[in-house]
């Protein structure tokens, strides 16, 4: 098995033990020091006693299937394009869109796993099913002060604060301009597994790209790309509503 399949075999691994609530397997899946940012924007989980509390809340209680539409290995980095389709009830299932960000410690260890996924998009989804939310509300908000205290409910709702609609718009414009080839932006952008230059001289590699499914977490704006059968994510850093830095995760 090459390191891309061993990579990929250890990022499985996290929704096979999941979909088990096997919860020894899955944080056997990390490196003793290793972060779980889900949604990122909320306060990091770190380490296997953070890791344990962080299961016990989000993962444990509800039944979780990943639908992943596709993966991208680019250096230590792995990609999953994906959707959630989290049964919470026997009445309520949310549909979650997701980039799920695996940096690796090794080929058979994850470093760390940023879930870039919008919370008020999905908090919006479960109030809209009305009087049958209202248990898995009072559900989620006992198991956060139970296994996390109110220091850990707080860190959760920082969730909240994320890049918004201009942010995505802005985004959006950036990239469908790039991929045209009509930007001369200055903004540093990393292509690939390594490769930073100013966005003029990566337009070539960037020409014929499509933007997709777009998404809104922390400092982050997140966006699939395609061009015919390739795919990759793309994921801009903002600062004071303007974008930083821009990196683009394609298969190495």
């Amino acid at each position: 098995m090459g390191l891309r399949e061993q990579m990929l075999a250890t990022v499985e691994g996290s929704p096979a033990a999941v979909a088990a609530h096997d919860k020894q397997r899955w944080l056997s899946l990390f490196a003793p020091d290793a972060i779980v940012n889900d949604p990122v924007g909320s306060s990091p989980h770190r380490g296997d006693e953070q890791l344990s509390r962080f299961y016990d809340t989000f993962i444990a209680p509800n039944t979780i299937v990943f639908h992943p539409a596709h993966d991208i290995v680019c250096g230590d980095t792995v990609i999953r394009d994906l959707t959630l389709e989290i049964v919470m009830s026997d009445a309520v299932t949310l549909t979650v869109p997701v980039h799920l960000r695996y940096e690796m410690a090794s080929a058979d260890l994850i470093a760390g796993l940023f879930a870039h996924w919008e919370l008020p998009t999905m908090v919006r989804q479960l109030l809209a099913e009305g009087l049958d939310a209202l248990p898995i509300s009072t559900r989620l908000a006992g198991a956060l002060l139970r296994n996390q205290r109110l220091g850990g409910a707080a860190g959760f709702a920082r969730g909240f604060v994320r890049a918004g609609a201009a942010e995505k718009r802005r985004t959006l414009a950036f990239l469908d301009a790039a991929c045209a080839g009509r930007s001369g932006s200055d903004v540093r952008v990393e292509y690939g597994a390594g490769r930073v230059g100013p966005l003029a001289d990566l337009r070539d590699e960037l020409d014929g790209w499509r933007t997709g499914k777009c998404l809104a977490a922390g400092r982050y704006v997140t966006v699939s790309l395609t061009r015919g059968d390739e795919h990759a994510v793309a994921m801009a850093t903002f600062e004071r509503r303007q974008i930083v830095a821009m990196k683009v995760y394609v298969a190495s």
